[in-house]
């Protein structure tokens, strides 16, 4: 996940490596304000970890304690239990909370997914670009998604390893929805 028209080309399957820092200082808050039972079935379907990385939403969870975290990816060199699977292609049921850091390309499209088949009241976390909010092609899908709350990280974040410190050039958000919600959407910038 980057900003682009940058200068430089997207990486394939628009991989990029989520800091751990980012989804610690997130699920530090997460946790507790939407009272989220860590040992009820979780699910990344955009996993990804590769060679030279482990799959960071998986890795961070299991720190945290959550023990019942099933991961994929479309990515044929991912470390996802099951590497190489379109998420489109199959019906994932069962799971309380799906998290994840998916292509922005394709965003919408595994937060609706996501959003159907997570079990009632259920939870859907995305981190993207808080300009995930604009344009008016997404603006149909704002209108009856059930958005819960927006969490604006304060600090731009790296998504490249190699790279710690030199940040991307936006902010980023964990995204939570929650399945049946009708209400207006809190945002808190952590």
């Amino acid at each position: 996940m980057s900003s682009t028209c940058r200068g430089t080309e997207r990486n394939a399957n628009d991989y990029y490596v989520t800091p751990h820092w980012l989804i610690e200082q997130f699920l530090a808050v997460f946790i507790p304000a939407c009272n989220i039972d860590i040992t009820k079935p979780t699910f990344d379907p955009c996993a990804g970890g590769c060679g030279k990385h482990e799959m960071s939403y998986p890795t961070v969870l299991k720190n945290f304690g959550f023990t019942n975290v099933t991961t994929q990816d479309i990515r044929e060199d991912s470390r996802a239990a099951t590497p190489n699977t379109d998420y489109f292609k199959f019906t994932n049921l069962g799971y309380d909370l799906t998290i994840t850091n998916p292509p922005f390309d394709r965003s919408v499209e595994v937060a609706k997914k996501a959003i159907r088949e997570v079990n009632d009241d259920g939870h859907v976390v995305m981190l993207q670009r808080l300009n995930w909010l604009g344009t008016a092609k997404r603006k149909p899908f704002w209108d009856t998604a059930p958005l819960k709350h927006i969490y604006v990280h304060h600090k731009r974040a790296s998504f490249n390893p190699e790279f710690p410190n030199k940040h991307d050039s936006i902010e980023y958000a964990h995204f939570v929805f929650q399945k049946g919600y009708t209400g207006l959407t809190s945002l808190n910038i952590i």
